[in-house]
């Protein structure tokens, strides 16, 4: 062997401490810390029993692209509520004036959050029920089928329609589903990584005090207007809005 060949080789081994290093950080898996706010909202809206909560995440190690966030709700009587996330939002930026403070936000469907290494990002996130989006798709879809051909011609009986099956079906809906009743509630986070199979889980707590139950329930009597709104009397004019309780968030986990 030459000397031209040791050196090769020697240069060559010169670069495996590197290549080791990068094949450790390929093959390393993101950690990611998850943080979340004192106050969450809950509500009872157009799509159903709904939950928003600002969440932050910082990635170790490399960056993380999250995927795909649900929401487990344990209400007190021990039975399970599945959300999804739906949408988030992030502060763009903040106007402070004499007159008030201005907010720019902006707010996007939930598909993908990447957190980048050592980033703290922050971000308000939706969730909702699957289910009840799902059914109530179905239910508007057999009542605008009903009052098409109506619609069309100009000629909606307004009564036929309010004593329709379809009608009172979407009605019912809203009447039955929701979940929020007083007491503690458990929630877990499960965060998804993408490339991964593995779930972060990040769990909290709250309570529903009576008066914000009673709250919540007058959204079921403010669905009905929107409900004749939307599919009756397109020109009136809603008056009010969803209302929502605003219960703080605690970390300590309630015993079962």
């Amino acid at each position: 062997m030459e000397i031209i060949d040791i050196i090769a080789i020697l240069g060559a081994l010169a670069w495996l401490p590197q290549i080791f290093l990068w094949i450790y950080h390929w093959l390393q898996k993101p950690k990611v810390n998850v943080y979340h706010d004192e106050e969450a909202e809950v509500g009872f809206i157009k799509f159903g029993n709904a939950f928003n909560i600002r969440l932050s995440f910082l990635s170790r190690h490399k960056n993380a692209l999250i995927d795909n966030i649900e929401l487990i709700i344990k209400d007190k009587d021990g039975a399970n509520h599945t959300f999804k996330w739906i949408w988030y939002s992030e502060t763009l930026y903040e106007l402070q004036a004499p007159a008030g403070n201005a907010t720019m936000a902006k707010r996007q469907n939930a598909i993908a959050i990447n957190a980048y290494k050592d980033v703290l990002i922050e971000k308000f996130v939706g969730f909702q029920s699957i289910s009840f989006i799902e059914e109530r798709k179905q239910l508007t879809y057999k009542l605008n089928s009903f009052i098409e051909n109506p619609k069309i011609a100009g000629e909606i009986n307004v009564d036929m329609v309010k004593r329709s099956n379809e009608y009172n079906q979407l009605l019912r809906l809203y009447k039955n589903s929701m979940i929020w009743k007083t007491g503690d509630y458990q929630a877990i986070c499960k965060i998804h990584i993408a490339d991964t199979n593995e779930y972060i889980e990040h769990l909290f707590h709250f309570t529903l005090s009576d008066i914000e139950i009673d709250t919540l329930k007058k959204n079921i009597g403010f669905a009905s207007k929107v409900i004749e709104i939307e599919f009756i009397n397109g020109q009136q004019q809603l008056e009010g809005s969803w209302l929502w309780a605003t219960p703080s968030i605690n970390n300590q986990i309630i015993a079962p």
